[in-house]
């Protein structure tokens, strides 16, 4: 027999869902569109050449680490932290702080000092030269890591406190620092200005959110610490998922070495282009729904949230294969008007378009799995994302290692294909578990 909700948690609270979400999504988009200028920057002094190849590759530490932080910790710090009564969030904020502390500091450590191989595994198709260049850029973006590692903290403070602004402009103030440094010293440092910007931008950035959060963290009270078992049992499985999702752009960044000069590079511009949309799609609904769902959790009413998700996911997809087809049919005008003006000529639009035409797709499977999951870790139910991320990525890998792949557009199909698999594996769990539920 199903249970008699009150209206005033029969429902997802609207209003909220939609000015947080807006507020997410309005820094997003000017994040993005400053993302946009970024790229076009680097598109116009480097091209697709081997400068442009080393920068992508100098990238993909601090880009999977902000990816797995900004959904890891705020998706399941953020919970936490909205638990605690308001007097003691600050003792509780401080012990995350210590938990994290040494870890980050060891992992930008270990970076600069194994910087070498780690470009030879992450792109083993670079020349020797181009490695080394990408290995310099790697160790310099690697100060950045405890910027960001705080930045994440800040953000699932702030998100719990339902203060939405600050965090939401991470990408605007490290876009355009990023943009001003390299401005001032690219001309004549090349990528070397990117890298420095990118480092200045996110310090910059925790001074923002640190300044947004001070009257909260003066909340002082009882100094109960929650311990570091609790601390990292809430974020592990999320962090998990995260990391199994993003190595799949890992994966392909590999393979896209493997084409030769170029290739690496017009992956990069083709993964930007897809981020957009999917960063649009999934971040402010599934942000701004964050406490809204675990409402429903704690009120016993795991139908109507199911309703609610399958809903969301519905429209996600349908917004998604629009896109795709769009995309699909004008790439090379896309990517020739976003792009196209100094060092990068018809020939990089050429290879990006083909790249890009090939890996869109994957925004259709990768919106769906990343709605559906982080849905699912709102309601407290990790296993299915997490498996589906880990089947996921194991059939990017073999489609990568084994398939017989030798055109460009052909790089994003071990994407396409893992995220199909684990977007199958977590829509049949939720689909089956919404048929069981009472009052579905």
């Amino acid at each position: 027999m199903s249970a008699t909700l009150p209206a005033s948690v029969a429902h997802i609270s609207e209003w909220k869902v939609v000015r947080g979400g807006l507020v997410v999504a309005i820094g997003l988009m000017a994040g993005q569109a400053l993302g946009f200028v970024r790229h076009a920057f680097v598109a116009w002094l480097l091209g697709t050449g081997p400068s442009a190849d080393a920068i992508a590759v100098a990238f993909v530490p601090v880009d999977l680490l902000w990816a797995v932080l900004s959904t890891g910790v705020v998706f399941g710090f953020g919970p936490l932290l909205a638990a605690r009564r308001q007097h003691r969030v600050g003792p509780c904020f401080n012990e995350l702080v210590e938990v994290l502390l040494r870890p980050v500091l060891i992992f930008t450590a270990a970076l600069i000092v194994l910087a070498a191989p780690l470009v030879k595994i992450l792109a083993p198709g670079l020349t020797d030269e181009t490695a080394e260049m990408a290995t310099g850029l790697l160790r310099l973006t690697s100060l950045a890591i405890p910027a960001l590692a705080a930045s994440a903290l800040f953000t699932a403070l702030l998100y719990s406190e339902r203060r939405f602004l600050a965090p939401a402009l991470h990408q605007c103030v490290v876009n355009l620092t990023t943009i001003a440094v390299a401005a001032a010293i690219a001309p004549q440092h090349g990528p070397l200005g990117f890298a420095a910007g990118y480092v200045a931008g996110a310090w910059l950035q925790v001074a923002a959110v640190w300044w947004s959060a001070r009257d909260v963290l003066a909340r002082r009270g009882p100094e109960d610490r929650l311990g570091w078992r609790r601390v990292l049992r809430e974020p592990l499985p999320v962090v998990v998922y995260s990391v199994l999702v993003h190595l799949n752009a890992v994966v392909a960044r590999a393979f896209a070495s493997t084409f030769g000069v170029g290739a690496t590079a017009g992956f990069e511009y083709s993964l930007r282009l897809l981020g957009v949309p999917l960063a649009l799609l999934v971040v402010p609904l599934s942000s701004s729904m964050l406490s809204e769902i675990a409402r429903f959790r704690s009120q016993r009413a795991p139908a109507a949230a199911l309703r609610a998700i399958r809903k969301a996911a519905l429209l996600t997809v349908a917004l998604a294969v629009a896109l795709t087809v769009l995309v699909t049919l004008l790439a090379p005008w896309i990517v020739s008007l976003l792009f196209e003006r100094g060092s990068f000529g018809t020939l990089s639009t050429a290879t990006v378009s083909a790249i890009l035409r090939g890996l869109f797709p994957a925004l259709i499977v990768w919106s769906l799995l990343d709605i559906l999951s982080r849905s699912l870790f709102s309601l407290g139910r990790p296993r299915a994302p997490i498996l589906a991320a880990g089947a996921g990525l194991l059939v990017n890998a073999c489609i990568c290692a084994e398939g017989p792949i030798h055109f460009l557009g052909g790089i994003g199909l071990g994407t396409i294909g893992g995220f199909a698999a684990g977007a199958a594996i977590v829509a049949a769990h939720l689909w089956r578990r919404a048929d069981q539920s009472p009052g579905s």
